[in-house]
């Protein structure tokens, strides 16, 4: 929680966080179109998660439920975390520590959730369940994907590389912009 919760507040204010250097694989993950998700950086979502697991761990008090809970937040997580780190590696070209970071908190914790299945739960039917928990969280994480593809607004769609040029162009010949519009 303290990672994301840092990385948040870091964006919140404007900040750059600690070896993010501009131009840093780190800062190209950071602004890259999926730095952010439905208008909060992405580190807000991790955090997000961080909370509902320690949520589920003071609140929910029956242990069948306690573990299906914890289960399908961490099988997410981990979802969303693979999901973002190829994205950062296979077609950013740049690989985030903070995320690598969050990625091996996000499997341990998946790993822990893993092997402490109650023991009444022993007529428990894990397979079906994997599948149809591992089901829901692809179509999730596929509608995050269809989100950063522009599907649901293209402004969150891939960049226009001419737009993109243009405006790299511009900000190194320090070009500024005098006029008004409405």
């Amino acid at each position: 929680m303290a990672l994301t919760l840092y990385l948040t507040l870091t964006v919140w204010f404007g900040n750059t966080p600690l070896h993010c250097a501009e131009g840093s694989a780190c800062d190209i993950v950071q602004q890259s179109r999926w730095g952010t998700f439905l208008g909060m950086p992405t580190a807000f979502w991790g955090f997000m998660t961080y909370a509902a697991l320690t949520f589920i761990g003071f609140k929910i008090r029956n242990p069948e439920q306690h573990w299906k809970s914890a289960w399908i937040v961490a099988l997410i997580g981990v979802g969303y975390s693979i999901y973002l780190t190829l994205v950062s590696h296979f077609v950013i070209n740049a690989l985030c520590p903070y995320c690598l970071v969050s990625l091996a908190i996000m499997v341990a914790t998946f790993g822990v959730i893993m092997t402490q299945r109650p023991e009444r739960m022993k007529n428990f039917k894990f397979k079906s369940w994997s599948v149809q928990t591992a089901i829901v969280a692809l179509i999730i994480i596929g509608g995050m994907h269809l989100h950063y593809s522009g599907v649901f607004h293209p402004a969150a769609g891939p960049e226009d590389p001419y737009l993109k040029g243009l405006a790299t162009h511009l900000a190194q010949g320090d070009a500024i912009f005098y006029g008004t519009f409405w």
